[in-house]
């Protein structure tokens, strides 16, 4: 018998990500499939976007299990060719490490006219500066139409006014409204809906 079956220290921890066409049931076949090999799932984060199903879960065994057994048997779970699975090994201590030290979070919203690279015009700003994404939606609420919403781990050392300023101007080179916002004073005054799972 495998000794971590006696203690509260799993023999493997993978962090997994499922893709696929949205369809009512893929959490209760993926979880199905985990079920007889004594998964633990430690967290789980799930969306749809435009009818596309995204589940990132991290899951830890009493087995040491391998990640390309786990892959195929959740592949298994759905139809020929239905689910994308991503299996990668957690790294010990992943979840405690500080990917901006001493950072506040901030709310930065654009809006205007669609067109390509704007997400990524935005982001090499962002990690320029050292600025982490943390949370990001964007959609088109209508054709033409470009609206982003993204919560930011920005350093305390820099000055929010002077990002604040120079997002500004990027957007207007752009023809976009952007603003920078204390995550508080956004929660506190804004009248701008995040998804609901944002903070």
């Amino acid at each position: 018998m495998n000794d971590n079956h006696l203690s509260n220290v799993p023999a493997a921890k993978f962090a997994v990500a499922v893709m696929s066409r949205d369809r009512v049931g893929i959490v209760r076949d993926v979880t199905a499939a985990l079920t007889p090999l004594q998964a633990n799932i430690e967290r789980a984060s799930q969306t749809v976007v435009m009818n596309y199903f995204t589940l990132i879960l991290i899951v830890a065994f009493h087995e040491p299990y391998r990640p390309e057994d786990l892959r195929d048997r959740l592949r298994a779970a759905g139809a020929p060719g239905e689910f994308e699975i991503s299996v990668k090994p957690f790294e010990p201590g992943a979840e405690k490490e500080i990917v901006v030290s001493d950072a506040d979070n901030f709310v930065l919203t654009l809006s205007g006219t669609d067109r390509p690279g704007i997400i990524s015009q935005i982001a090499a700003y962002l990690s320029g500066k050292g600025i982490n994404i943390i949370d990001l939606y964007a959609a088109k609420p209508e054709p033409s139409k470009f609206v982003m919403i993204s919560q930011l781990a920005v350093p305390r050392h820099m000055n929010a006014a002077q990002i604040q300023i120079d997002i500004e101007a990027l957007g207007r080179k752009t023809g976009l409204t952007a603003a920078l916002q204390h995550e508080n004073i956004f929660k506190a005054t804004n009248e701008v809906t995040a998804p609901a799972n944002f903070f």
